[in-house]
């Protein structure tokens, strides 16, 4: 079980990762689309930004600093095919990403021990502590660099 300072790095390691994987990919790579029913490189650099700016870290302060927030849940679906694309380019996500990443890093170092402890309740996860959602945070970090390098890895055997 990965211990908070682990959630920390894996989200502290992200975007130099995102950086090596997708900073030199050009237009036919991050669109590449490898079924019809999962989403494209473009698409998951978007995804990141979006839940680092909007979900993640706007959780994380709730928990913070409220007594057991009832955070509402996301539609991703909704929010994906209804999304604002002016600022998908490659070099603009990565940026993006960068900003958002830094002042979420910035929020969890201002937390305390006790903080971390701190309970919030979302009706998909049910009650969970402010370190089980970075937990939460840092494999849904991970889960997308994975798809990424799989998506990668079929871009180039086609």
């Amino acid at each position: 079980m990965p211990t908070l300072n682990d959630s920390l790095a894996t989200l502290a390691a992200t975007e130099a990762t995102l950086r090596r994987l997708t900073g030199q990919l050009d237009d036919a790579a991050l669109d590449f689309r490898p079924a019809t029913d999962t989403w494209t490189i473009r698409e998951i650099l978007a995804h990141l930004v979006d839940d680092e700016a909007f979900i993640m870290r706007q959780r994380l302060e709730r928990i913070a600093k409220e007594e057991r927030p009832h955070l509402a849940p996301h539609d991703e679906k909704h929010w994906h095919a209804n999304r604002n694309t002016a600022r998908d380019a490659r070099d603009e996500l990565l940026a993006d990403f960068q900003t958002q990443r830094i002042a979420s890093l910035n929020v969890a170092q201002l937390l305390r021990p006790a903080d971390w402890q701190r309970v919030g309740f979302q009706p998909e996860y049910g009650e969970f502590t402010a370190e089980d959602w970075l937990k939460h945070w840092a494999d849904h970090d991970t889960v997308h660099v994975h798809q990424i390098e799989q998506t990668l890895n079929a871009y180039h055997q086609q």
